[in-house]
Order: structure tokens, then C-alpha cells, then sequence
């Protein structure tokens, strides 16, 4: 079916009241990330935009705020369609055995629009139909730049690099190109909403999912004309109101906004230009959501984000503007790089604070060898997500080497990930990041990888502690007061010495974490095994998630899981294996001693029930 039509636009309101001057830049942070969203509306050559939000719930704590309500998917990638063929109908059935529910297809930009305005959805109309008669339902990846096919090859304006160099991304702000590529996401989701084989749309702009990533190496995007002209016509007038107020807050002297500099980082008004990138980010994925919901309400929506923490303040892939989106609109964000036990805990616990659903998405590594072992540490990380467990995606399906080892791993193992139903304990302490390097602070501390630091944390202390950035805390999403201890990852700033002043417990190394919070397990060694526990409604039982995450050593030893450290009710408990079998124990103190044998890489499952250990239960050597 081949469809002509013209870009349209889909006007989010505007906030009540404009940014006036800014006194500081810690101000035009704040004015960055207000209580409402607002949105871009475009035609060609000309766009009204208004500030965005990014606080979700004013003062709602890690665990005080709503689960999101959508339907986990369970599924993975596949690339547009079968070396020129649509996929079969016996694909989607294969993957139907497997036990996956839905399958994402990354969408061909130029395929489905040929020319500016064409459309032709005749491949994709037989996919979906595919899918539908597997009774498998299709997510739809929707990429800027980055993936074959996309961009379209009539989309030929050209992002720019913090260096000067040419990107193939194109311009973010292009005055054609922008609004053609919202035409063509929105069209399309209008197109197949309707179809019992469409499952979804996953939302991307920029570079693949890196944002401001470039094609480019080393460089970053942003400094094209086009978003040099809406940094000078839209975003500077808009944020500061007039040129004396720009003046007054960052010490300058210029005449009009078109003299102020898109500086790149570095340079004096760094923090500036580094703001509107931010701001673009906000907006324009903002608008992609917006556009959707304008004509489905009610279909799935997907954010990719994930990457290293050490990447925010240049590529602007900050979660916590995505997560405050996904909050408004109601989209899943899927975690894309959940082979990092850090950042999976980081985004389980953004899911808990802004209420929004968190999948979770495994990417090969390029060790070979390493294949099974992260593929185990994937899934068994995934409970830390619940209660607002949002799914799982295997990246990519695509007949490779990574297929033949981990693709069975993930789908023997999911029936059990499926089975899940409760939430991951939380305990009254937390982990503390200042990200205020990637929200203008030149002064703020470097970002580097905290995430390895929470993982290598965790490791030895498996408990359920929270991961919270100065975003949250400065945008209310999160309150320090409730954590009867925190621990800074890299540095003490204003919130954290706030937060000591009020009484409040600022830690200066881990092995204090457990002096306010018990583990929920202790293991003989760290770095072997991990366990991810999912604690029932009611807090009488809860499902463990073993998972032996080292390639060469397997784990013949003890394990010690504390009710306490769980959240369990008051009362005894003991341990049961997968069938419900009760495993050599012993009571002891601080929890049930049991014997645990993993194979590397491998999964098992226990739970811990109600009840003391049933006599004449052998007793493990070690306990």
C-alpha cells in the first residue's frame, strides 16, 4: 500500500509562564527541568518551544511511587526483514516455541518512505501479518540515523561534531528533515495501530540509541546550523527572556542572543550549549512521544537508554529525562546495556521512583568466551527491575555466534523470568551519584564509570539498596531523609551535606552500608555467583534467582540468605529448590545456611517459604 501525505505537527501545550533571567547557571538547571512538560511544533523553517519537565512525582520516594501498567514483553531483536524478504510466518512461530511474545524489527526508514511524503507499507503490512498468524506481535524500532536503512536516502541534511567534522546522522534541528522523520514515525504507528500483529513502537532520535553520539569517532553531534539557529532563535530567548538577563547570569556583555557562542566543551559558556543539547533531547523525544500518543493512545511505546555513566554529560543520554517522559506518556524504558549489574541496579531503582516499567536488553560482548556468562548475568538481574519489571529483549537474533550460545540460554530460562511476581527488596540505604556534570556544572566531579564501583559493591553486599543521582534529588523525584544512610560515589555535594546537617548518615566507605541494612544474602566468595531476589506480596516468601556468572569457575559452596535482609515478616523460614524440594540447610544466625552447586555460567532457582527447617534436614558442610 503505497500512502501520500504532508508533515504534520502535533502541538504539545505550552507551559503557563516562560523562563524570565536566570541569576546563576545552577538556576538555568532548574529552569531546565520544571513540573510540567512542554513540547516543539515545527513547520518548515519556523518552531515554538517551550521548556520540559523532568520531575515525575514531587517528593515520591524510591519505593513510594505507583508501578507502571503495561504488559511485559518478552522478545527479541530482529533486523528489517530476511535478507529481502519479509519475515515468514514460520519464523514468528519459532520464536512463538521459544516463548517469546513479541519480536522487534528494526524499521527501514527509506523502505517505508521512499520519497518525502510517499509511503509504502507493503512489506511492513506482510510482517505484521506474519507475526499475527504466529500469534507473535511486532515492535517497531524506529531509528534517525544509524541503521541500515535509515536514514531515508532523501534526508540529506548533515549533523556537525563538537569538532567540525561532517556526521551521516542528520541535522537535529533541520527544518525538513525533523519534521519528515516525526511525519513518518507517527504515520506508520497510525498506519498499523489497529493490527492484532502490532505490538509496539520503540521511540529513537539521533545517532542509534547513543543521542548525540556521532558516526564520527571520538566526536559527539550537535553544532549543525540548523541547531545553531535554534539554539539562537528558540532556546536562548525562551530560557533567559532577554539579552541582559543572559548578560547578568553568566558575566558577559553581548548585544544580542545570535552573539552568544555554541561553545563546544572546554570553552567558556560550555555549559551553556551543553544545556540546549539537553533541552533538545528533552524536546524532541518529547514531541516523538507526543505525535503517538496524538494517534494511539493506548499502543506500547519504548525508550531505549543505557550506555556508561561517563558518557552523559557529552552524549545528553542522561536517564532521568527519559524516565520523566516515560513517566508523562506512559513508555517503557528498555535498559540497553544490562550486561552492567550497576547500571541495571541505577535503572531499577529510576523505575521505582518515577513509577515507569524497565526492561531490560542484552548486547553481546565482544569477548566470545564471556558469551554465556554475561548472558546468565542478564537474566538473573532482571528481578531487581520488579515490581515494574517492563520485559526482556535478546539483542539481535541474527544467526550469529552469540545466537547459538545465549539465545538458548534466554529462552530455556524464560519461563522462570515470566514466573517472577513480587518486588526486589529495598532497604533504607542508598548509593549517591553527582551527575551535575552532564546538567551544566563545569565544576562538578567527574562522571568516570561509577557504575563499576555499585557493581563491584554489590558483589560483596548483596542487598537491595538504592542508586539515586543529585537529578532526582534536586527534582524531587527522591528525598534523601528516608535513607538512614548513604554512601557517596563520587564526591559530597550540596544535597549530601544537607542531608548530614538534617541528622542524616553520610558513609565514607561500603563496608558501612551493613550496619544499617543486613544483606539478604552472604556468599563464601564474590565475583562467582550472584542472587537477585523477588520478595511476594505480603512479605512471606520470595523467589531466588541464582546465577553463577564466571565462565570458567563453577560455585561448590555455601550460600546464607537472611529474612531479614529480604523484608520477610517476622517468623522462620527455610529454603526449597525449583520443585519445591526442601535442599540441605541449617538455621543459623543471621539466616538459612544452604549448599549450592552452579555450574559456570549457569541458573538455578530457590525460594525461601514460611516456616522452620523441617527436621531430619541434612546439614550442609560449611554451615
Amino acid at each position: 500500500m503505497i500512502f501520500k501525505n504532508r508533515p504534520r505537527k502535533y502541538p504539545i501545550p505550552l507551559p503557563a509562564a516562560v523562563l524570565g533571567a536566570v541569576a546563576v547557571v545552577v538556576a538555568l538547571v532548574a529552569a531546565l527541568v520544571p513540573t510540567s512538560e512542554a513540547a516543539t511544533s515545527r513547520t518548515s523553517g519556523t518552531s515554538s518551544s517551550g521548556t520540559s519537565a523532568t520531575s515525575a512525582t514531587s517528593g515520591s520516594a524510591k519505593t513510594a511511587a505507583p508501578a507502571a501498567s503495561a504488559t511485559p514483553f518478552w522478545s527479541t531483536q530482529l533486523k528489517w526483514d530476511n535478507n529481502g524478504t519479509p519475515w515468514s510466518a514460520s519464523s514468528f512461530a519459532a520464536l512463538k516455541n521459544d516463548g517469546l511474545t513479541t519480536a522487534e524489527i528494526d524499521m527501514s526508514w527509506n523502505t517505508v518512505e521512499p520519497s518525502n511524503g510517499t509511503f509504502d507499507y507493503s512489506e511492513l503490512d506482510q510482517e505484521i501479518s506474519n507475526a499475527s498468524a504466529a500469534g507473535v506481535r511486532l515492535v517497531l524500532i524506529f531509528w534517525y540515523s544509524g541503521w541500515k536503512g535509515s536514514p531515508a536516502a532523501w534526508a540529506t541534511s548533515h549533523e556537525v561534531t563538537n569538532t567540525g567534522a561532517q556526521s551521516t546522522t542528520p541535522a537535529w534541528w533541520d527544518p525538513t528533515d525533523e519534521p519528515a522523520y516525526r511525519t513518518y514515525v507517527a504515520d506508520t504507528v497510525k498506519h498499523v495501530a489497529g493490527e492484532a500483529g502490532y505490538g509496539g513502537s520503540i521511540l529513537d532520535y539521533g545517532r542509534l540509541d547513543a543521542v548525540w553520539g556521532s558516526s564520527v569517532s571520538g566526536a559527539v553531534d550537535g553544532w549543525a546550523p540548523a541547531d545553531i539557529a535554534e539554539f539562537h532563535t528558540v532556546y536562548l530567548p525562551q530560557t533567559y527572556g532577554s539579552i541582559s538577563a543572559f548578560n547578568s547570569a553568566n558575566k558577559t556583555s553581548y548585544t544580542s542572543f545570535s552573539q552568544v557562542p555554541a561553545a563546544t566543551p572546554g570553552q567558556a559558556l560550555a555549559s551553556v550549549y551543553q544545556l540546549f543539547r539537553l533541552w533538545t533531547v528533552r524536546q524532541i523525544y518529547g514531541q516523538l512521544a507526543a505525535d503517538v500518543r496524538g494517534v494511539s493512545a493506548s499502543t506500547p511505546l519504548y525508550y531505549y537508554s543505557g550506555g556508561h555513566i561517563g558518557n552523559w554529560a557529552t552524549f545528553e543520554n542522561v536517564p532521568e529525562v527519559l524516565f520523566s517522559l516515560a513517566k508523562k506518556y506512559n513508555i517503557t524504558v528498555i535498559q540497553d546495556c544490562s550486561e552492567s549489574s550497576g547500571i541495571d541496579l541505577l535503572f531499577a531503582s529510576m523505575g521505582r521512583a518515577y513509577g515507569v516499567n524497565v526492561a531490560t536488553e542484552w548486547t553481546a560482548p565482544s569477548d566470545s568466551t564471556q558469551l554465556a556468562a554475561q548472558a546468565v548475568k542478564w537474566i538473573g538481574n532482571y528481578g531487581m527491575m520488579l515490581p515494574n519489571g517492563g520485559g526482556t529483549d535478546f539483542f539481535i537474533h541474527d544467526g550469529t555466534q552469540k545466537d547459538v550460545v545465549a539465545f538458548p540460554i534466554y529462552t530455556r530460562w524464560l519461563s522462570n523470568i515470566k514466573s517472577l511476581s513480587g518486588s526486589y527488596p529495598q532497604q533504607p540505604v542508598a548509593v549517591y551519584i553527582d551527575a551535575s556534570a552532564a546538567y551544566g556544572n563545569a565544576s562538578g566531579p567527574n562522571l568516570g564509570a561509577p557504575e563499576n564501583t555499585v557493581a563491584a559493591l554489590w558483589d560483596g553486599y548483596q542487598a537491595g539498596f538504592s542508586v539515586v543521582t543529585s537529578e532526582e534529588v534536586n527534582t524531587g523525584v527522591v528525598k534523601l531523609s528516608q535513607y538512614k544512610a548513604v554512601l557517596p560515589m563520587n564526591g559530597v555535594d550540596a544535597n549530601l551535606t544537607a542531608y548530614k546537617n538534617a541528622g542524616g548518615n553520610l558513609l565514607t566507605a561500603g563496608s558501612q552500608l551493613a550496619q544499617y541494612a543486613p544483606a539478604y544474602a552472604k556468599l563464601a566468595n564474590s565475583g562467582i555467583v550472584q542472587i537477585v531476589p523477588v520478595v511476594a506480596a505480603g512479605n512471606t516468601s520470595a523467589q531466588l534467582t541464582i546465577a553463577d556468572i564466571n565462565s570458567g569457575t563453577a560455585y561448590n559452596n555455601v550460600i546464607t540468605v537472611n529474612p531479614a535482609g529480604l523484608g520477610l515478616a517476622s517468623g522462620s523460614y527455610h529454603l526449597v529448590n525449583a520443585s519445591g524440594a526442601t535442599i540441605p540447610q541449617k538455621a543459623v544466625s543471621g539466616g538459612v545456611c544452604a549448599s549450592a552447586s552452579l555450574a559456570a555460567a549457569s541458573l538455578t532457582k530457590w525460594s525461601m517459604v514460611a516456616g522452620g527447617v523441617p527436621s531430619g534436614t541434612p546439614t550442609p558442610s560449611g554451615c
